[in-house]
């Protein structure tokens, strides 16, 4: 009688395939979105920051040049022949000096206190009148420097240019030697001086970048920028925000429509001369800017899908290794069920559980094959021991039923303890982990699928050290592993550990993980437990942190300084680049202590603080070390005038009334600084006393200042 092949639509190597395929797809596309967010964020952040250090580099570059014209009126206003106004000879060959010195001088005079011009480079507009003029009438009592402005008296005089003619006024008021009043000395720098410099300092990045850039006046006047822009009002909004912030980026919408990101900052901030606050806008397109992002993309999307690829033709070939086995034992089990006794069952050794399968089948299939023969042989003698035969065969039965139903008993009460078993382990708090020797999971509870998101299907048959061991550990777990098995000896076995363990997602958890093992015929068996401890760890991280901070102002207290003040100086060496420390106290703390209470002393140290950290920037460390003595680190200097640019722009911060709620009181700061170059072997006692004894220097200069580390304060 013949068997007919028992058919399935798809076969157990077609399932396995099908799931680890999904499982590498899933995985791949996961990752390939991960990063593409990611580096989409840092290309954006990067495009604003280099478009944000163009504009302040335009900022500097304006603000350092307008310093120098200043300088070159006071000097120039200090010549002797300047001074007398007596000789215009004299005073002409002056002016014309400068002039050829400093091209962009446009037009050099002195006008006598009627109004009238006595003396000017190359004698323009010698002995007309300029009463009228706006220099002339507010540089009779003071300094002045006049906006941008179209030329008026000059337009006809000087050179005809593609551009119109376009000045800014400096002028200041000339005593003589007795202090009597002898006129206005004026300049009118040509705008070409702007051009110039933007021509110098950014076209290279124009030609590199595709960017445009505007110098807009506080109105909102285009003064350099697109041809189409220039003299006409723009309301953007990196303009606005530039009324708000000294600097800064952002991404904003043009007039056309086309989304730009933005860089912006603000002239004249700290300076003689708060009337020329200009504000730098430096633009690039967004598509620009995020070119290089795109090819990135490009490239990290072909790469994933090569790997996702090579993972799924990996996981076929693997899928059909794993199942070949199986199938073959299959193969001979239809054939036997064909009717073909000769068919052979292969004993398969390739894993454990089809090894104990196909040799339980060929057991059992030998056995069947020795009873036939039996069979046979009773068949063939003598009849009179039929009746035996069948006596003994019939006890036989008897004696195999029994032990069918003690072995039925036994399965039953095993069944029942394994069921039992398995229930607490699925239902206990702490996730269970059963390995062979080679690693490979046989038991997964459901605490573990809930805890690193693998289900019992997906982890059952996988290597433990791939799915859960961080790829730095896996080679030291293995390790672990070999030698356990050779020596007996484990540096984890029966051990209560802190580990981090990975997660599905990729992240890793802090895990407490207790290990056992068990001798059994075939081997050993390991067994874990894994806690998590995610919230342990936190409140030791709160410990920890509240152990840095100080309490009243939030600010980083004593032992943080000391912590980061090393590696701000390890940064500096590696960068390398010049790094400052500020030491600083509160003048007049104590007064207020005294007067009003310590709750008023605390809210004035809290108010100091927030004025400080807004007075820094964000890579700055500002730190409380005790009562009112404050520290600030900075990184990435530049030179020695940058930090004491800082350092006076916190005096000036902390010059304005302190609102209390007891009283409104006025206090000042005294500032010692120091600076810590690579080149030199300062230690960070060292930077801290120079740094400190500085601070005392400005204490005995009379308070309200800032000094700097020299060999003569810090002696």
């Amino acid at each position: 009688m013949s068997i007919k092949k028992i058919s399935s639509t798809l076969s157990l190597s077609s399932w396995v395939t099908i799931g680890v395929v999904l499982s590498v797809l899933i995985t791949t596309t996961s990752v390939l979105i991960l990063v593409d967010q990611f580096t989409r964020s840092y290309a954006r952040r990067e495009a604003e920051a280099r478009l944000n250090q163009l504009a302040w580099q335009m900022q500097d570059a304006l603000d350092r040049s307008m310093e120098e014209r200043y300088i070159d009126v006071k000097i120039l206003a200090q010549r002797p022949s300047v001074r007398e106004a007596k000789d215009p000879a004299r005073m002409r060959a002056v002016f014309n000096d400068l002039q050829k010195n400093v091209p962009n001088y446009a037009w050099i005079g002195f006008a006598t206190p009627d109004g009238n011009v006595f003396a000017a480079a190359n004698g323009m507009l010698e002995n007309q009148s300029v009463a009228q003029r706006p220099w002339f009438q507010q540089a009779q009592k003071e300094f002045f420097v006049g906006d941008y402005h179209p030329a008026v008296l000059l337009e006809k005089k000087l050179p005809v240019m593609n551009d119109p003619w376009r000045f800014v006024d400096i002028a200041t008021p000339i005593m003589s030697p007795d202090g009597q009043f002898q006129g206005v000395l004026g300049i009118h720098l040509s705008w070409t001086w702007a051009r110039d410099l933007a021509k110098k300092l950014l076209n290279p990045a124009n030609d590199r970048y595709d960017v445009e850039i505007m110098i807009v006046r506080e109105d909102g006047t285009v003064l350099l920028g697109p041809k189409e822009l220039e003299e006409k009002k723009i309301a953007t909004d990196s303009f606005k925000a530039s009324l708000r912030l000294p600097s800064g980026s952002m991404r904003e919408i043009s007039e056309t429509g086309e989304p730009y990101l933005t860089g912006f900052a603000r002239t004249g901030l700290n300076s003689e001369y708060t009337e020329m606050k200009w504000t730098v806008l430096v633009r690039q397109p967004e598509q620009v800017a995020m070119s290089g992002f795109k090819e990135l993309e490009r490239q990290v999307l072909f790469v994933g899908c090569l790997v996702g690829v090579l993972l799924m033709l990996l996981a076929f070939f693997l899928t059909r290794r794993l199942v070949a086995p199986m199938n073959a034992l299959s193969a001979a089990l239809e054939r036997r069920a064909t009717g073909a006794q000769d068919v052979h069952i292969p004993t398969v050794s390739t894993y454990y559980e089809i090894q104990l399968l196909s040799s339980t089948l060929s057991a059992m299939v030998q056995r069947e094959e020795n009873y036939l023969r039996e069979v046979r042989s009773l068949n063939e003698g003598l009849e009179q021991r039929v009746e035996d035969r069948t006596s003994r065969l019939h006890e036989t039965a008897i004696a195999l039923q029994q032990a069918l139903d003690n072995q039925r008993e036994n399965q039953i009460m095993l069944e029942e303890s394994e069921n039992e078993l398995r229930a607490i382990l699925e239902n206990a708090h702490d996730a269970f982990i059963a390995i062979d020797e080679d690693g490979m999971v046989v038991e997964w509870n459901r605490q573990a699928e809930q805890l690193l998101g693998w289900s019992r299907k997906e982890a059952f048959g996988h290597e433990l050290a791939e799915m859960i061991v961080p790829p730095e550990q896996r080679e030291m777990h293995r390790r672990g592993m070999k030698h356990f098995l050779a020596t007996g000896e484990g540096v984890v076995i029966n051990n209560r550990i802190e580990i981090n363990a990975l997660r599905r997602d990729g992240k890793e958890l802090p895990v407490e993980m207790t290990v056992g093992y068990v001798q059994r015929r075939t081997g050993h068996l390991f067994i874990a437990f894994l806690h998590d401890i995610t919230d342990r760890q936190a409140f030791r991280n709160s410990l920890q942190e509240m152990a840095l901070t100080d309490i009243l102002t939030g600010l980083p207290n004593r032992r943080a300084f000391t912590q980061k003040l090393p590696e701000a100086m390890a940064r500096a060496i590696r960068e390398p680049q010049q790094m400052g420390l500020l030491f600083m106290d509160i003048d007049g703390f104590k007064g207020v202590n005294d007067k009003y209470g310590h709750e008023a002393g605390d809210e004035l140290l809290v108010q100091f603080a927030e004025r400080l950290i807004d007075s820094v920037r964000e890579v700055d460390t500002v730190a409380r070390l005790a009562g009112d003595e404050f520290t600030v680190i900075l990184e990435r200097l530049h030179s020695v005038a940058d930090a004491m640019a800082v350092a006076e722009k916190i005096l000036l911060t902390m010059r304005r009334p302190f609102i209390l709620k007891a009283a409104t009181v006025n206090v000042s700061s005294s500032i010692g600084v120091a600076i810590y170059d690579p080149g030199q072997h300062t230690t960070q006692d060292s930077l801290v006393a120079h740094a400190d004894k500085a601070m005392y220097a400005a204490k005995k200069a009379g308070k309200n200042r800032v000094e700097w580390s020299t060999e003569e304060n810090t002696a």
